[in-house]
């Protein structure tokens, strides 16, 4: 999103804060703490994610959706891959878009959920701002279709979604988040006077 919308300063803000953080580590630990970084970041791939000892109805993305339903690890990376890759065309043109400041905020804090393979249920938490967002928008432009069941849906599956995942094996928030996006992409449509999911009707409920 900083680079679709040409926010170099934060950019480089981000990185300038990366680098000093790194500088300060290696000075603090040595360099043997990156050895140990790298060890762990295996482990945790390897044993965490992949294996999945962590549990798959504990995991909330679109690579452990896919493990759950017993694809193969390269399969599963693939996916991922693709979704994550759709999720940063969208989130560009979203931003890059007429659409209210609230939708283009709503859909980047979505989307960055989904871009991850590894996010747990207590992680939906960061879902929050991004309801509150969307409802503002909501409250001062007028809801739209669909958009309160969506709000609620939001609210209520992170209460739900491991127990759920874990007594049949369905999961519910890389679907519904999915969903969310599709729904926020295609009110930014609207507001550009184009509609990218013609399926979904035209109508503002006040």
């Amino acid at each position: 999103m900083l680079i679709a919308t040409g926010r170099w300063k934060t950019f480089a803000a981000a990185g300038a804060t990366v680098a000093l953080l790194v500088l300060a580590a290696t000075l603090a630990f040595g360099t043997d703490v990156w050895t140990a970084f790298i060890d762990g970041s295996r482990f945790t791939r390897e044993v965490v994610l992949e294996a999945g000892d962590t549990g798959w109805h504990k995991i909330q993305s679109v690579f452990a959706w896919a493990r759950m339903w017993g694809a193969p690890v390269p399969a599963d990376c693939a996916v991922q891959m693709v979704v994550t890759l759709v999720l940063a065309l969208g989130v560009t043109w979203l931003w890059r878009s007429a659409a209210p400041a609230p939708l283009k905020a709503a859909g980047l804090i979505v989307a960055a959920l989904l871009c991850t393979p590894y996010s747990l249920d207590y992680d939906l938490m960061v879902l929050a701002p991004a309801i509150a967002f969307w409802a503002s928008d909501g409250l001062s432009r007028g809801f739209r279709s669909f958009e309160k069941t969506m709000l609620a849906a939001l609210w209520i599956v992170p209460l739900i979604a491991r127990s759920f995942a874990a007594a049949t094996l369905i999961p519910l928030t890389a679907p519904l988040l999915l969903a969310a996006f599709a729904l926020l992409l295609h009110h930014a449509a609207e507001e550009s006077g184009a509609s990218l999911l013609w399926f979904f009707p035209r109508r503002t409920v006040r």
